[in-house]
C-alpha cells in the first residue's frame, strides 16, 4: 500500500496541474478578444497568438452553457490544459481562465498511468471539494461505478449511515493530518457492501499547498468472510467444549491452560478458574505419575495421540476418581500443547463390582444350598452317635472335641444357608443407635472375657435410618467380633456413630489389630477368603450383601502394626 501512496501521489499532482499556472480573464471588444486582467506568466511573453489560446468557439461555448470548459492543447512542443469559467456577477460577455503548461507533468502521467491502470487496488482521486478526478479500472470493477458517471461528482460509494464521519475525516485529511490504513466499508454501485481496507493521504504540490485527496481501497471481503467463518467456527468449537459433558483439560510445560466447566466439576470445583495454571500432576495419582510421564513424552516426540486408557484422578476432597482418558497434542495459544479428555467412571466400576460380587453371590448361594442339605443331614446322625458316646466312652474328653467341631461344621452349614435361602424382610424407619447400642450389650460381656476394652462415641440426635432391624444386629455383630479376634492378647475396640455428609451417617469400628495389607484388602468379602486362620470369609460376605441391600456401603481403611477401621455407610431419611 505504500508503493501505491507514492504512485497515486504523482498522480494526482498531474490531475491537479490545471490549479497552477496562468490566471486570465477574457472579454469581447469590438469584435475582438481582449485580456480584462492576468496573473501569472506573461501570454506576450510566451509569444503565441490569443487565437491560439482562447478561440471564438471555445469562448462562447463557454458562456453559452454557463459551466466550465476545459481542454488541451498542443502549441510547438509544449502542451497546455486550459479552463474557461463564465463570470456570474457580471452581465457582459466576460470569461475567466487559467492554463498551465503540463509537458514535465505529461511525461510523469506517461510513465505512471500504467502503474495506476494496472494496480489490482482500486484508486479514486478526489479535489478538494470531494468532486472526483480520476478512478482506475480495478475501482470501477470493485464499485460497479465507471469513470464517466462520477467524473467531477462526489465518490457514491460512502454508505449513508458513514457519510457524516467520512465528512469528518475528509477534513482532517486536508488539515494536514495523515491517515493510515485502516479498515471499513464501502457502498457497490448495486448497493451491497464491500469490506475494503482504505489508504488516503493528502496530495500537495511543492510550496505544500493541499492539490486534492488520493484513496486506494483494497477488496478484503474474502478475507473478512475467512475470518468470520474462522471466528464462528472458534465460537462452536468452544460452545461444544464448554457445553461437552465430559471433562476436557488442555495443558503445556505441565501447567493446565484450560478446563471447561465439566472438568472442573468431575474434580471437584467450582469454577474453570479455580484450576487455571495449577500443576497437572496435582490431579494425577500417584500411582500413575510416570504412565503419564510417559505418555506425555510420547506425545511430544510422536506428535500423536495416545489410545484410550484408564487411570485414576485425585479430587478436591482427597478421594480417588476412576478415569477414562485419551489425549493428543495440539497447537493452542500460540505453542504446542496436550488436550485431555476423560470420564469419570468410577460409578460404573461400582457397579461393576457390585454385578461380579453378585455373580459370586448367587453362584455360592446355589453352592451353599446344595452343600449345606448335604452336610446338615449325616451331621444330625453323626451328632446324636456322638452323645451316646459321650456317654458311654471312656474317652470323654475326645469326644468333646469331636463334638466342637460338629458344631463349627453346623455353624458352616448355617451360613451357607443364610446366603443361599431368601428372607423376608421388613423395613422401618429405625434409630441407628438403638440398634448398636442393643448389639454391644452382648457384644461387651465376650469382649470383657477377651480383655477388650470398648470406647464408644455415639451421637444420640441422627434422623432415622429406613432399615430391617435384626440384619444390621448381624452386620455389627459380625464386624464387631472380627475386630475382637484380631486382638487376641486384649486392646481396646473404639465405636463411633456420627453424621457422615449431607446423605449418609457412619457406624466405625476402629481396632488395634496387627492391620490387614492392601493387597489382601482388596479380597475382603469374597467367598472363602479370610484373614483368619480359619475363618471362611462367608461372614463379611453377608454384611456386605446386607448393607447393600441398604443402599449403603462398607469401607476398609488399614495401616499394619495399627491397626484397621471399618466404616458401615447407611443413608438416612431427610
Amino acid at each position: 500500500m505504500n508503493e501505491n501512496k507514492k504512485i497515486v501521489q504523482l498522480h494526482a499532482e498531474n490531475h491537479s496541474a490545471e490549479a497552477l499556472g496562468i490566471i486570465f480573464a477574457y472579454k469581447q471588444k469590438d469584435h475582438h478578444l481582449v485580456y480584462s486582467m492576468y496573473q501569472g506568466e506573461s501570454v506576450h511573453e510566451q509569444k503565441i497568438p490569443l487565437e491560439e489560446w482562447v478561440s471564438y468557439e471555445h469562448f462562447f461555448e463557454a458562456l453559452n452553457k454557463k459551466k466550465k470548459l476545459m481542454y488541451e492543447l498542443q502549441i510547438n512542443d509544449q502542451r497546455y490544459v486550459v479552463n474557461l469559467t463564465p463570470l456570474s456577477y457580471t452581465e457582459k460577455s466576460e470569461i475567466m481562465g487559467h492554463c498551465v503548461n503540463i509537458t514535465s507533468y505529461q511525461e510523469k502521467k506517461e510513465q505512471i498511468q500504467p502503474f495506476i491502470y494496472h494496480n489490482v487496488d482500486a484508486v479514486a482521486i478526489v479535489d478538494l471539494e470531494g468532486k472526483t478526478l480520476q478512478v482506475n479500472p480495478a475501482f470501477e470493477n470493485t464499485f460497479g461505478w465507471t469513470f464517466e458517471e462520477i467524473y467531477q461528482k462526489p465518490l457514491p460509494i460512502i454508505p449513508s449511515f458513514l457519510k457524516e464521519p467520512v465528512c469528518e475525516l475528509h477534513k482532517t485529511i486536508q488539515s494536514g493530518e495523515s491517515k493510515t490504513e485502516f479498515e471499513t466499508v464501502r457502498q457497490h454501485k448495486d448497493g451491497h457492501l464491500i469490506n475494503v481496507s482504505v489508504t488516503l493521504f493528502r496530495v500537495e504540490n511543492m510550496n505544500d499547498w493541499p492539490l486534492c485527496i488520493a484513496f486506494v481501497y483494497r477488496d478484503i471481503t474474502s478475507r473478512k468472510q475467512a475470518e468470520t467463518a474462522l471466528k464462528e467456527s472458534e465460537q462452536r468449537y468452544r460452545s461444544l467444549i464448554e457445553l461437552s459433558p465430559e471433562a476436557i483439560i488442555v495443558h503445556s510445560e505441565g501447567k493446565i491452560d484450560y478446563i471447561n466447566p465439566a472438568g472442573a466439576k468431575a474434580l471437584g470445583y467450582k469454577s474453570p478458574q479455580d484450576v487455571l495454571g495449577a500443576c497437572v500432576y496435582q490431579f494425577v495419582h500417584p500411582d500413575y505419575y510416570d504412565v503419564v510421564k510417559q505418555r506425555i513424552y510420547r506425545m511430544k516426540t510422536e506428535n500423536k495421540s495416545v489410545d484410550l486408557q484408564e487411570e485414576k484422578f485425585i479430587h478436591k476432597d482427597g478421594h480417588t476418581i476412576d478415569a477414562e482418558t485419551i489425549a493428543f497434542p495440539i497447537p493452542y495459544m500460540g505453542k504446542q500443547a496436550i488436550q485431555v479428555l476423560f470420564r469419570d467412571i468410577t460409578e460404573r466400576k461400582k457397579t461393576e463390582k457390585l454385578l461380579r460380587e453378585s455373580a459370586q453371590l448367587s453362584l455360592v448361594g446355589q453352592l451353599a444350598a446344595g452343600i449345606a442339605h448335604e452336610i446338615r443331614n449325616p451331621l444330625t446322625a453323626v451328632k446324636g452317635f456322638m452323645q451316646l458316646l459321650k456317654e458311654t466312652s471312656g474317652q470323654p474328653y475326645y469326644v468333646e472335641m469331636i463334638n466342637h467341631e460338629l458344631d463349627r461344621i453346623e455353624l458352616i452349614a448355617d451360613e451357607f444357608l443364610s446366603l443361599a435361602k431368601p428372607q423376608a424382610k421388613t423395613y422401618k424407619d429405625k434409630h441407628v443407635q438403638d440398634i448398636l447400642e442393643n448389639t454391644l450389650k452382648l457384644a461387651e460381656v465376650q469382649g470383657i472375657t477377651e480383655k477388650i476394652h470398648v470406647k464408644k462415641e455415639i451421637d444420640l440426635h441422627l434422623p432415622l435410618v429406613l432399615c430391617e432391624e435384626n440384619q444390621l444386629k448381624q452386620v455389627f455383630s459380625n464386624i464387631f467380633k472380627n475386630a475382637v479376634e484380631s486382638m487376641p492378647s486384649g486392646g481396646t475396640v473404639t465405636i463411633q456413630l456420627k453424621r457422615f455428609n449431607q446423605e449418609n451417617l457412619v457406624v466405625r469400628f476402629s481396632d488395634e489389630g496387627p492391620g490387614i495389607t492392601q493387597e489382601r484388602m482388596q479380597h475382603l468379602g469374597k467367598p472363602f477368603y479370610s484373614t483368619k486362620e480359619k475363618g471362611t470369609g462367608l461372614g463379611l460376605m453377608v454384611c456386605y450383601k446386607i448393607i447393600r441391600e441398604h443402599r449403603g456401603e462398607i469401607n476398609f481403611v488399614s495401616e499394619l502394626g495399627k491397626g484397621t477401621t471399618v466404616d458401615i455407610l447407611l443413608p438416612f431419611k431427610k
